[in-house]
C-alpha cells in the first residue's frame, strides 16, 4: 500500500460524492489524545523450558523481541519458531498461543498496547473511506509481523520499557504514545505489501469501510449484502478483497471479532454467558458456544474460569 508521509488527525474525512452519501455516516473518531498512555505493559520476561500459554486472543497489539533462547507461537493455523534476535508483532483479533520446548529457556522483551489511538490518524483519504494508521498496520501484514530486529527497533523498544518503568512524569504518556507511533511507522516503512489489485487505494478503502462497519454493527445481524450494497460492489468481490487483505473470510472475521468482544465482557462484567452471547451479536448461547469452541478450542465457561483465576 502506498503511504503518504503526511500524518493528519482529523474530525472527519472529506465529503464524498452524492452517490456515496451512506458511507459518510461512518466516520473516523475525531481526536487524538496523547495524555493517556495506550501502553499496558513493557517489560523483559524470562520463561523456563516447558512454559506454555494456551490459545487466546485480545484487542491489543503484542510485541516480542527475543533476547535469548527460543520459543514457539501458534498463530491462527501456523506455527512459527522464534529465536534470538527476532522481532514479532501480533495484531489484534488474532488467535495465538505461546510456548517453549522442554530443553530451552527464553528471555524476551514483551510489550502490549491498545492501538485505538492509531484509528484517529489518517494517512490517506482518496477512496470511499479514509485509511488510518491502524488500517495500514492491519493491511501490511496478515496476523503478524516478523523480522530480524535492528538498532532502530531495539532503541524504540528499550525506550518504551524505560518510559513504562518511570511513567509518572508529566509528559511520559505523550512520550510513550509518540514512541509507539514512530515504531509503527518504521515497521510499515520496512514492510513490503502486495495485494495484487490494480487499484490498491480503492480496495484499501473498501476493506477499511468494512472493518468500521463490523465495529459499529457487531451487536446485531450483519449481512455481507448490505456492506457490498453501500460500497456499490458485488458480495463476491467484497469477499475476495477482504480475504486477500485480512487472511480470513469475512464471516470468520466477524465471528472472531465477536468472540474477542465477548472475552472483554467476561473479564470486565458479571454478565451471564447467555447475556454476553446476545450482547455481542450471537442469536443464542448454543451458537455462541459452538463458535467459541471453534475459535479458542475451549468452552466459554472453561475459558472464563481460566482467565478469572
Amino acid at each position: 500500500m502506498k503511504k503518504k508521509t503526511t500524518v493528519q488527525s482529523v474530525n472527519k474525512h472529506s465529503t464524498p460524492p452524492a452517490e456515496e452519501t451512506k458511507i459518510q455516516e461512518h466516520e473516523v473518531p475525531g481526536l487524538m489524545t496523547l495524555s493517556d498512555s495506550i501502553l499496558s505493559g513493557a517489560v523483559v520476561e524470562y520463561r523456563k523450558a516447558g512454559y506454555s500459554f494456551a490459545r487466546h486472543l485480545h484487542t491489543n497489539i503484542e510485541i516480542y523481541r527475543i533476547l535469548s533462547g527460543e520459543c514457539y507461537m501458534d498463530i491462527q493455523s501456523e506455527t512459527i519458531h522464534c529465536t534470538a534476535g527476532e522481532f514479532i508483532m501480533l495484531l489484534p483479533d488474532v488467535v495465538h498461543s505461546f510456548y517453549l520446548n522442554d530443553t530451552s529457556d527464553c528471555e524476551f522483551q514483551h510489550i502490549h498496547f491498545n492501538p485505538e489511538m492509531f484509528s484517529t490518524i489518517v494517512l490517506e483519504d482518496e477512496g470511499v473511506f479514509p485509511i488510518t494508521l491502524m488500517h495500514a498496520i492491519l493491511f501490511s501484514a496478515q496476523f503478524y509481523y516478523r523480522m530480524e530486529s535492528d538498532p532502530v527497533i531495539d532503541e524504540h523498544l528499550q525506550k518504551l520499557i524505560t518510559l513504562y518503568a518511570s511513567s509518572n512524569s508529566l509528559f511520559s504518556a505523550a512520550n510513550i504514545n509518540v514512541a509507539l507511533m514512530n515504531l509503527m511507522l518504521y515497521i510499515l516503512d520496512h514492510t513490503e505489501t502486495e495485494h495484487g489489485f490494480s487499484e490498491p487505494q480503492l480496495q484499501n478503502s473498501y476493506v477499511a469501510y468494512t472493518l468500521n462497519y463490523i465495529r459499529e454493527n457487531f451487536t446485531q445481524k450483519i449481512r455481507q449484502e448490505d456492506i457490498a450494497l453501500q460500497l456499490h460492489i458485488s458480495v463476491r468481490y467484497l469477499s475476495k478483497i477482504f480475504k486477500n487483505y485480512m487472511g480470513v473470510t469475512l464471516s470468520n472475521y466477524i465471528n472472531i471479532y465477536r468472540i474477542n468482544r465477548s472475552i472483554e465482557l467476561m473479564q470486565n462484567t458479571s454478565l451471564t454467558l447467555t447475556e454476553i452471547a446476545l450482547q455481542v451479536g450471537f442469536k443464542d448461547s448454543q451458537h455462541y458456544s459452538k463458535v467459541f469452541m471453534n475459535v479458542i478450542n475451549a468452552t466459554p465457561s472453561h475459558y472464563r474460569k481460566a482467565i478469572l483465576k
